[in-house]
This record gives structure tokens, C-alpha cells and sequence, in this order.
């Protein structure tokens, strides 16, 4: 019996428009105050130990909450206001996803890398996002390949991973990319990300060795 092939719907967003993506930006800027105060702090001191340490500190604890910078506060919220779908029991991830080709275009793609934000489900034989406007469905055994990739200078090269999967046989779309947008610190973010990446592998190297398995039994036939 041939497996079901992957789909997905697009539709018009409703809460991830461009003003949430305007608002989730300005949670950059709250997270540059901490350095400015810092600065103007540093200039009226003498220089010394303090004038060195205090920016030292502000730029580590800056840096532990990107997270938040990046808005995924905002972001979390969003997406917990979305009609859930039916759940199996399956473990939820709040991410945002990008797809290639992508789907966004214009300032709002220069803005934010996130073509939507939304909920991904592992199920038992497929991986489901429900976003605010894209749905997905994919069948493990239509993914190619699972492999972390660098968030890059967007996240200062320390911000957890994304997951880039690539789908065969699928004309829409040759990629995908989650990155997780529930956490507020970068251990968090990291741990997240992690047990996305071993739960999604788990699944797709069971779905690969099941239809290894399967193959003789088809030739026999």
C-alpha cells in the first residue's frame, strides 16, 4: 500500500501579521536597554575593576536571554491562542517555521525569518504543525533528512539550533526549518531544541528501517 503523500494548506494569517511581527522585533530594543544603562553607568565611574566587570555581566545576562529578546514571549502567547487540534498525547513544541521556498516576501521577511508560528506534533507516523495560517502534515517516511543547522548572526551564533528537514518526493516544498519559540533563556532554548531533535530523528530513523523492512516483503510479491 503506498504511504500517504505530505500536505499542506495556506491561508491568509490572522494573528502572525506584520504588526506582530513589528511587535515581536521590538523586543530587540528592550533588550539593548540593559547595555545602554550600562554604558551610561560605566562613563560616570572611575575607571577601575567595576568599569570593566559591569559590562562584562550586563553583555553575559543579555546574551542568557535572547530569547526573550527575540520575542518568544510574545510569541508563545500567540500561538497558546490559536484552536488547538485534538491531541494523542503526543509531546508539543511551540515553534516558528520557515519553509523553502518561502512563503513571506517584502519587509516582513526582512523583519522575521518565520514564514509562521505554530504548534508541531510528533504523532506516531507523522509530523503535524498547525500554525495560524499553515498547516502541514508529513509522513516520516517522505523525510530525507533531519540535521541541526546555526540559528547564525540573528541569534549571535549562540541561540538553539534549528532543525532543517528536507522532504523527498514533495513538489511544494524542497525544505523546512523549526526553531523553538517557547523559551526566555538560552539553556532552556538549547534543551528544547535538543529533545525536538532526538525526538523527530527517533521517529524518522524507525520510519526508515520500517520501510527497509518492508522492501523484500514487496518484492516477493
Amino acid at each position: 500500500m503506498q504511504a500517504p503523500s505530505p500536505t499542506i494548506e495556506i491561508v491568509q494569517p490572522k494573528r502572525f501579521t506584520a504588526a506582530a511581527v513589528m511587535i515581536i522585533s521590538a523586543y530587540g530594543v528592550l533588550l539593548l536597554l540593559p547595555l545602554f544603562f550600562a554604558i551610561l553607568l560605566v562613563s560616570l565611574l572611575k575607571f577601575g575593576l567595576l568599569t570593566i566587570l559591569i559590562p562584562l555581566l550586563v553583555v553575559a545576562v543579555t546574551v542568557s536571554l535572547l530569547p526573550f529578546g527575540l520575542g518568544n514571549t510574545y510569541a508563545t502567547r500567540l500561538v497558546k491562542s490559536l484552536p488547538a487540534e485534538e491531541s494523542r498525547g503526543e509531546e508539543a513544541f511551540i515553534v516558528q517555521l520557515t519553509l523553502s521556498p518561502r512563503i513571506r516576501s517584502g519587509i516582513r521577511a526582512i523583519l522575521d525569518d518565520a514564514d509562521d508560528l505554530g504548534c508541531l506534533r510528533l504523532a506516531s507516523d507523522a509530523l503535524i504543525f498547525q500554525g495560524d495560517s499553515v498547516r502541514l502534515v508529513v509522513p516520516y517516511d517522505h523525510i530525507a533528512e533531519v540535521q541541526p543547522r546555526n540559528i547564525g548572526l540573528r541569534g549571535l551564533f549562540v541561540y538553539g539550533r534549528r532543525i532543517k528537514v528536507s522532504v523527498s518526493n514533495w513538489p511544494e516544498i524542497d525544505e523546512m526549518e523549526f526553531a523553538e519559540r517557547s523559551s526566555c533563556n538560552l539553556p532552556a532554548s538549547k534543551r528544547i531544541t535538543r529533545r525536538l531533535y532526538e525526538l523527530l530523528s527517533a521517529q524518522v530513523s524507525s520510519a526508515t528501517t520500517h520501510v527497509a523492512a518492508r522492501a523484500p516483503e514487496s518484492g516477493h510479491r
